[in-house]
């Protein structure tokens, strides 16, 4: 069964990620916008052995602020993307320590690099990715979200995401 483990942010502007998506992102009918924490793995082990491992890890979360103001992307492999600005270090850290878990280890990618993001668009050609890079770069993004939850997902055969549980983050301390 593949699964990944994701976050869905909830942005005030979620509209204008959609536009793009929209049109440049073959997956905008199947899946929110989101940032993966553990990218799509598959393995014989029961969800709630997945649910308890990634528990274990979310656990220790505190809910945190996330932003995104700058465009980037993968254009050789057709990815363009918003890039995790506030937060970033926080989510890095997720990413780090789920795939220290012995069980999600082996499903670590060393061929991408991490950096947290919303993609935008996937399936582009090289010089797509890059026309649409230069045109995004020239719009102001300041899209904000408080993450509150971690969720984990099946991916569907026909590439829906159905995410079948998902992890409260413990309330910021005010202090």
């Amino acid at each position: 069964m593949l699964r990944s483990v994701l976050i869905f942010p909830k942005f005030s502007q979620m509209t204008d990620i959609n536009k793009i998506r929209r049109c440049y992102d073959n997956l905008y009918q199947h899946i929110a916008p989101h940032i993966s924490l553990v990218f799509p793995f598959d393995n014989d082990l029961a969800d709630e052995t997945i649910v308890q491992v990634v528990t274990d890890v979310i656990k220790r979360q505190q809910q945190f602020d996330m932003r995104l103001t700058a465009v980037s992307g993968d254009p050789v492999h057709g990815y363009v993307w918003l890039v995790v600005d506030q937060g970033s270090k926080i989510l890095t850290e997720l990413h780090d320590a789920l795939y220290a878990e012995p069980i999600l280890n082996p499903y670590y990618r060393e061929d991408l690099p991490y950096q947290p993001h919303v993609t935008v668009a996937q399936g582009l050609s090289q010089l797509q990715a890059e026309h649409l890079m230069i045109a995004l770069k020239n719009e102001t993004y300041d899209l904000t979200a408080t993450i509150t939850e971690v969720a984990i997902e099946h991916i569907l055969e026909n590439d829906d995401s159905a995410v079948f549980t998902t992890i409260v983050l413990d309330e910021k301390d005010e202090n």
